[in-house]
């Protein structure tokens, strides 16, 4: 079993298991190995990081090289998901399978069955049909109903039309009820249904969570979860809150998908940020969202587990990753900072850890003496508090024009920008390569240039010098309470009097001889890499500007801040830790050697030499 949990920081992992809030993870650790050096590779973005562990090869030969794809014969402007992409060479999952043994995927990045190399039983996010709402009812009389719920006064009802993409819609009724017979209107139990002629079903109350399915296009089973929030007796005020419409796309035999199907249910929504953001939801609710997700999660995996007794099980948990990229408030100069604000939004993190770990301990209670289970991330994560926006800059610079309904112009644009976390690839608008492209081979060079010009010239002005001079002050008072630092104290001199700095950690052009990952078909011409506090916005907007989230990743693995975690247990495994330096491009190669597998030629990962020494120990 191999299981990712997106996201998770090194160091955090390491603070929280000693610190209590892991007991699971300690208990792995202290009952088998734990990588204290360990490296995921670059981009460090989710979409690049799943595919070598899964493939044990470079964002080179697997293709996905960020998490948003360019592809060629397209218009300098389009992309796509990096997650509904296939990859370009063949995950472990589907050479096993190839080799005669049977695999398992659960969500796991790269897996989805929609794009080849699948496992023997997948499955992978599907359609998000309809967005959360919140939604009011209005209730009246209820007419041509095959059968009633007991009440004490008239029933009625209510309806939602669900707008649902590229489907017909859905229809859901709600009938209320009175259960108490004190001789007043007192609506107070309530009844959901796709159909006027279903059988009364289980009964629902004010602040209850319960849910509701149906299928769509004959294939797939979508639902949602929801509350009454405010229930008034009379019903002149009725408000309902549901998540996203949502569904999943399973891959195997039709027993298999209709066994997944049959006990449990439609793939929840995974959150809901809206929802709380808007406060249609409190914090604890969106925290019981996240967690019908993780346990639905576990329990299918758990479920083909025992079932189907596959070789080879990949699944994958990505609530750190997202808690981490709204709520990582640790640097006094992020925007909204204060010690407040930055202590309850790790509380946040930490609880999105213990979900993780309550996870795990329903797996470990599940295995046995021939399991062996690998827990990896994909990559850490960093504070951040600033984006760049490069669309800005190359439309300034007259490289990219916007027509009148706002959208990209590729008929006179000369270049565009398609970022993911600390990284942007940015993309000549190339004759005979992109669907409209302008640039002739002559002028590619020409263009490149001045590309590369914009951004090495560029400086940026941080959005909160105040917050900054603090932050290097604690710096310098921290190395030193006798001796004062040069180079801090020219830090904060340059802070007072309003400097600016270069937000690139790197320009890299394709064809230069540090542009390896830049030889796939999908690369850009040009790569931004931000520095450490910056990230990479999408839009055209203003260049400079506060972030958005708190948390990036994406760039230099070497960051201690985007280390990876690599458990490994079993049933005969001993205590130990891994501390030679490895990679998570080194996980599939390992896995192949446990496994008695060929490997294939194209693998750039390293045998993990302590985990086969444990294994024959």
């Amino acid at each position: 079993m191999v299981i990712s949990f997106d996201g998770m920081r090194h160091d955090f992992t390491k603070n929280y298991m000693y610190g209590g809030e892991l007991p699971n993870f300690k208990k792995v650790k202290e009952n088998g190995l734990f990588a204290e050096d360990i490296r995921t590779i670059y981009p460090s973005l989710t979409a690049a990081s799943h595919a070598a562990i899964s493939t044990g090869a470079k964002p080179e030969k697997t293709g996905m090289i960020s998490n948003n794809l360019h592809k060629p014969n397209t218009d300098v402007s389009d992309k796509q998901s990096a997650f509904f992409s296939p990859l370009d060479v063949t995950p472990i999952w589907a050479e096993a399978k190839k080799q005669g043994k049977t695999t398992a995927t659960v969500l796991f990045p790269g897996s989805n069955p929609e794009e080849g190399n699948q496992a023997t039983y997948a499955i992978y996010y599907g359609t998000t049909w309809n967005d959360s709402a919140l939604e009011k009812l209005n209730f009246k009389e209820a007419v041509k109903w095959t059968e009633l719920p007991k009440s004490y006064s008239s029933v009625k009802e209510a309806s939602l039309s669900l707008k649902l993409e590229k489907s017909s819609g859905q229809k859901i009724y709600i009938l209320a009820a009175d259960s108490t017979n004190n001789g007043m209107t007192d609506y107070d139990t309530f009844y959901f249904y796709t159909g006027k002629n279903s059988p009364v079903p289980d009964a629902v109350h004010s602040n209850e969570w319960d849910s509701i399915s149906f299928p769509i296009k004959s294939s797939h089973l979508a639902g949602f979860s929801f509350k009454l929030k405010e229930v008034d007796p009379s019903l002149k005020n009725v408000e309902l809150y549901r998540t996203a419409v949502t569904s999943a796309v399973l891959h195997g035999p039709q027993e298999f998908k209709d066994n997944v199907t049959n006990r449990f249910g439609y793939l929840p929504v995974q959150d809901d940020d809206q929802a709380f953001e808007k406060n249609w939801i409190t914090r604890l609710e969106y925290e019981e969202i996240s967690e019908r997700f993780a346990k639905w999660t576990t329990d299918v995996s758990l479920y083909i587990k025992e079932q189907y007794h596959p070789d080879l099980l990949f699944s994958y948990y990505p609530q750190i990753d997202h808690e981490e990229h709204k709520y990582l408030l640790v640097d006094p100069r992020q925007p909204g900072y204060s010690k407040r604000k930055s202590e309850r939004y790790m509380d946040y993190i930490k609880w999105s850890y213990q979900l993780a770990d309550q996870s795990l301990g329903v797996t470990l209670e599940n295995m046995n003496d021939n399991d062996r289970l690998f827990l990896v991330s994909d990559h850490g994560m960093e504070p951040v508090h600033t984006m760049i926006s490069p669309n800005h800059e190359l439309e300034k610079a007259g490289l990219l024009q916007i027509d009148k309904d706002g959208k990209v112009d590729a008929t006179k644009s000369k270049a565009y920008a398609i970022a993911s976390g600390a990284i942007a690839h940015i993309y000549i608008n190339l004759e005979n390569r992109e669907r409209k492209g302008i640039v002739s081979k002559e002028e590619y060079s020409e263009v490149q240039t001045e590309v590369i010009d914009i951004f090495t010239s560029l400086k940026a002005k941080e959005v909160s010098k105040i917050k900054k001079m603090h932050y290097l002050f604690n710096n310098w008072r921290q190395k030193s309470r006798n001796e004062t630092s040069i180079s801090t104290s020219k830090k904060m001199l340059k802070v007072l009097i309003g400097s600016k700095e270069k937000p690139f950690e790197e320009i890299i052009a394709r064809g230069s001889k540090e542009a390896k990952i830049l030889s796939h078909e999908q690369a850009g011409d040009v790569l931004l890499i931000a520095k450490q506090g910056y990230y990479i916005a999408q839009d055209n907007e203003s260049t400079i500007k506060r972030a958005v989230d708190h948390g990036s990743h994406g760039s230099d693995p070497e960051r201690m801040e985007l280390r990876p975690i690599l458990f490994v247990t079993a049933g005969n495994y001993p205590t130990a830790n891994i501390t030679e330096e490895i990679s998570t491009i080194d996980i599939a190669p390992t896995l192949y050697e446990l496994m008695n597998l060929n490997t294939p030629d194209f693998i750039d990962g390293q045998v993990i030499d302590k985990i086969i020494e444990s294994e024959s120990n």
